[in-house]
């Protein structure tokens, strides 16, 4: 079937309501970020009615469904402010407005977006990530980035001019961008402000939508979401995906995140459903919605932002804060936020559960956009997700792909869009601050040349190329630009506007899953919950690595007796039924041997390793080149850390054995 792409159809939703205010219609979309509606009940009301039906229901143990479950839309969820984080909500400002003439207009002093990318952004080989994240990470970041802000466009063209000597666009034809549509009253005798099309809150809204429509089209009768008999999200007839987002089919590895999450409710709605059998469809949906809400959290602060901004850069939670705003700022959606394109990767493996690839092969990214026939016809979510979580992100710089840079969206084989200059472009657009001004409205100190933005002299170099000034460069890029900062990825600047936004998201909101009111014990459970947690429990997937946000080379073997060694990098090691070796290589490896007599082998220098089912009454540990003298010295080496046996080996490694008790290691499991 036809799937609708939203960003080159103009077509409106086919959910969207016909009463819709005129500034709600026919929009195009902006493909970094983009649209949906709200619905206008207050929080207050849907409590007072969910009280009254309480009144008449036979009391249940622990009472779950006291619970309440917040807008749909967002509208009202903060008393005394009832559009904080609302679908619709301007969105709020870091740094002064920076137009030309103060209002709306763009600067045309600046050089061409076209221009800035062809200098900056051009990516000519494979860069691995020096953090060692996965592929999965970047679409963890999208999906996440589908839940929190969407810019809405479809306003006065704007045209990229494109340069004489272009390698690849006809400098004949200017590339097509329509700038973003003020919100009403401003872009007139005030500077344009521009509205979030989506609920601000880490609500779970790219799965369940930001609008009432939305959310009743794609559920069933008995509370569940939508999906195909393979268990994928499905279309409408127009070709929009039925999904929570209107871009969750933008490319495979989305489209395989957003069914995911719908098994996971559908997931939980069973589970419920056996717990209660007396809850109705809409209890159901709730109750579940609740649960997935505190996933995707736990997910993000757990281990997604860890990465990206360092490990402490979040402080602990202290309760929901009503003065906070969790509102999305400009420079975060429309900058910062988008450090993501640098990530992603330009094909995807599809790989069998032994790490051999499918017949079908890789997956180019420029065969992904908006087609999800590549994941239906070619084994489902799970080869996906295993080469998503096997493959290395590319490094976290100013450069692309070119199936970013050159060929986003394209048709035919032709050339498509430049994602580069549609970010450089859409930050004039929205008026975004320049990079220093953005430094110094978040407290950071200027740049006083092109070698303080960055230690990569190559790259100053080329900013200086393009840039007549160093107060001349484009929020975008500029952070991107910027060194990693605090032990995350992310450069000063960058980091800041993102510690600050998630930070406001969590505090700001008072539906947060810390906060909630499910009994203690469930949400230590919810917040323990990581994303091979879903992943395993959703799909065909038997073993993946328990942090699938940093890449791990999947290694396997059949159910022979098979001889697998890791390398230099971190590797996921799996045996299956014979009788297997394994070797950790020198990285941070996660083993897993299967069911047969097995064989853990480690020498010197073998990283941080985790093997995941060693049994003592049939595994052996081989330590014989670490060149211990006694089983005891290995027992004085290990602690028991919870459920597992943790032994420090000091330089040559530390090795965690999942679900073993420190007594059950003797000289009959290890030899020496």
């Amino acid at each position: 079937m036809r799937v609708r792409n939203p960003f080159l159809d103009p077509r409106s939703n086919s959910r969207d309501r016909d009463d819709r205010s005129s500034r709600n219609e026919d929009r195009r979309r902006d493909p970094a970020n983009e649209n949906d509606r709200r619905d206008d009940e207050p929080r207050g009301s849907r409590n007072r009615d969910r009280d009254r039906d309480r009144d008449d229901r036979q009391p249940r143990e622990d009472d779950l469904l006291d619970i309440p479950a917040r807008p749909v839309d967002g509208t009202g969820t903060i008393e005394g402010n009832p559009d904080w984080g609302a679908a619709g909500q301007t969105l709020l400002r870091l740094g002064e407005a920076n137009y030309a003439d103060g209002i709306s207009g763009m600067n045309d002093d600046l050089p061409g977006a076209r221009d800035v990318s062809n200098a900056i952004a051009a990516q000519t080989e494979d860069e691995p990530n020096s953090f060692g994240v996965s592929d999965l990470f970047y679409v963890w970041g999208q999906f996440l980035d589908h839940d929190i802000d969407l810019t809405l466009s479809g306003g006065d063209p704007a045209p990229i001019d494109i340069p004489e000597d272009d390698e690849w666009f006809n400098p004949d034809a200017d590339m097509a961008f329509t700038r973003a549509v003020p919100v009403e009253g401003t872009g007139v005798d005030s500077p344009a402000q521009y509205a979030n099309g989506i609920t601000a809150f880490i609500d779970g809204s790219m799965v369940y939508g930001s609008d009432v429509e939305t959310a009743a089209a794609i559920r069933t009768d008995e509370g569940k979401l939508l999906l195909d008999e393979s268990g994928l999200v499905t279309f409408d007839d127009e070709g929009n995906i039925l999904a929570g987002d209107i871009r969750g089919a933008e490319n495979a590895g989305l489209y395989s995140m957003q069914s995911l999450f719908a098994r996971e409710h559908n997931r939980w709605v069973d589970e419920l459903s056996d717990r209660n059998p007396d809850w109705t469809e809409d209890e159901l949906f709730d109750a579940a919605r609740v649960r997935v809400e505190a996933e995707i959290q736990a997910i993000t602060y757990n281990e997604y932002l860890p990465l990206l901004i360092g490990e402490d850069a979040i402080p602990a939670y202290d309760g929901y804060d009503a003065s906070v705003n969790p509102g999305i700022t400009a420079e975060f959606s429309t900058a910062a936020y988008r450090f993501g394109h640098s990530l992603v990767s330009a094909a995807t493996a599809r790989l069998e559960e032994n790490g051999d690839s499918i017949e079908a092969g890789v997956l180019s990214l420029r065969d992904a956009f908006f087609n999800p026939a590549a994941v239906a016809e070619n084994g489902g979510i799970e080869p996906l997700l295993r080469g998503l979580a096997d493959g290395v992100a590319q490094e976290l710089d100013p450069e692309i792909v070119d199936e970013l840079r050159n060929f986003l969206f394209s048709q035919n084989g032709d050339v498509g869009l430049d994602l580069a200059a549609l970010n450089i472009q859409r930050g004039r657009d929205l008026g975004l601050p320049t990079y220093n001004d953005l430094r110094e409205a978040v407290g950071l100190e200027r740049a006083l040349d092109f070698f303080d933005v960055t230690s990569d002299a190559a790259l100053a170099e080329a900013l200086a190329s393009v840039y007549d000034s160093v107060d001349d460069i484009d929020a975008w890029v500029g952070g991107l630009s910027e060194d990693p900062s605090g032990g995350g990825m992310l450069g000063e600047l960058f980091a800041t506007i993102v510690t600050d936004q998630f930070i406001r998201l969590r505090d700001g909101d008072p539906f947060w899953s810390e906060n909630s009111d499910l009994p203690q014990k469930e949400i230590d459970a919810l917040r323990d919950t990581s994303l091979a947690d879903i992943i395993e429990r959703n799909s065909d997937i038997d073993a993946i690595q328990d942090n699938v946000m940093l890449a791990h080379d999947r290694i396997g073997g059949d159910e022979s007796e098979n001889f697998l060694e890791g390398g230099e990098e971190s590797d996921l090691l799996l045996g299956f039924d014979g009788d297997d070796t394994l070797i950790g290589g020198s990285g941070n490896d996660q083993l897993e041997g299967g069911k047969g007599d097995d064989l853990f082998v480690f020498d010197n220098l073998f990283g941080e390793d985790l093997i995941k089912d060693f049994n003592d009454r049939q595994d052996t540990l081989d330590l014989t080149l670490l060149e211990f003298a006694s089983i005891d010295d290995v027992t004085d080496a290990a602690t028991q850390a919870g459920k597992d046996v943790v032994i420090d080996f000091g330089a040559d490694g530390i090795l965690t054995l999942e679900d073993m008790r420190l007594r059950d290691i003797d000289s009959d499991n290890v030899l020496i």
